[in-house]
């Protein structure tokens, strides 16, 4: 049984976990606010980017048909038309976090992520995040990775080129990562990207004419890299988004927690009094009763 000393310190130290839990649900307010008009907003152009890009595909079908049929350009297996250099092989990206107290977001994107690199032993692995490393180092010690720190909160325009310098030379690249949904609900998602340009077999008459300038080549280069580099960028703040909302539904849980303590604690303290008062009364009383006797 708990000693009121006992009862002192441990209130001592939910004390000062409930200033700590205070804090961090704060913080994590305010970055989720700043980061969500972004990220919505993001998805919205990459939407509208999206559809340019399939709408001038229509446009330049008929001119990547003539190169395929001259022997200009090579078509893939995939039946797509790429002008970067690809190692034609697939890598699987976790994006984790580099500290605590996101809930169990991060933990249910690695299932999710362990789960679909098990399947195929082929795949290559990154990791983003010191969290993930360390999950990834446990689950699975004797396979080899490739792991990037990335900040948290902001991405640093250094780690993101080296992150997408690496990642682009693949040729599908599978991104696992928690997706905002509301304040309360963070699904863990898996976005996959493609390399290349798909090729239409049947050519419709496009909508819209387009004069390509430079070159078809430099255009389909440039949505490829740009494409993927936002992507990926819209990815890594969705992670970022999605965790701070995470963290101030795992603070909330913590409140309660500390809160429902200080209950267990206060009725403790309240029955070591009780008990030492009873024995109070009973030592006052004790010389009557022996007097009687």
């Amino acid at each position: 049984m708990l000693t009121k000393r006992d009862i002192q310190i441990q209130s001592e130290q939910i004390g000062s976990l409930a200033t700590l839990v205070e804090v961090y649900g704060q913080i994590a307010a305010e970055r989720m606010i700043k980061i969500r008009g972004a990220v919505l907003r993001n998805r919205v152009f990459l939407n509208a980017i999206n559809e340019i890009f399939t709408d001038t595909l229509a446009s330049y079908a008929k001119r990547l048909s003539n190169l395929l049929n001259s022997g200009k350009i090579k078509a893939q297996e995939n039946g797509r038309v790429t002008f970067l250099a690809h190692n034609g092989k697939t890598v699987s990206v976790f994006i984790s976090a580099n500290t605590g107290f996101y809930g169990n977001v991060i933990h249910r994107v690695f299932a999710k992520y362990l789960e679909d690199l098990k399947k195929d032993p082929n795949i290559e692995a990154t990791i983003i995040g010191r969290v993930g490393r360390a999950f990834f180092v446990e689950s699975m010690p004797n396979t080899p990775f490739t792991f990037f720190d990335i900040p948290d909160y902001g991405i640093s325009p250094s780690a993101l080129d080296e992150a997408i310098k690496h990642l682009v030379q693949y040729e599908e690249i599978r991104i696992y990562y928690a997706e905002y949904k509301s304040v309360i609900n963070q699904e863990p998602t898996k976005r996959s990207i493609v390399a290349g340009t798909p090729i239409q077999r049947q050519i419709q008459e496009p909508k819209v004419e387009y004069i390509f300038e430079p070159s078809i080549e430099a255009i389909l280069t440039f949505f490829e890299t740009q494409i993927f580099a936002s992507l990926f960028d819209q990815s890594l703040r969705e992670s970022q988004l999605a965790k701070y909302a995470s963290r101030i539904l795992a603070m909330q849980v913590a409140q309660d927690n500390i809160n429902k303590r200080r209950k267990e604690l206060a009725i403790q303290k309240f029955k070591i009094s009780h008990q030492i008062n009873e024995k109070k009364q009973i030592n006052s009383l004790a010389p009557l009763f022996a007097c009687k006797f």
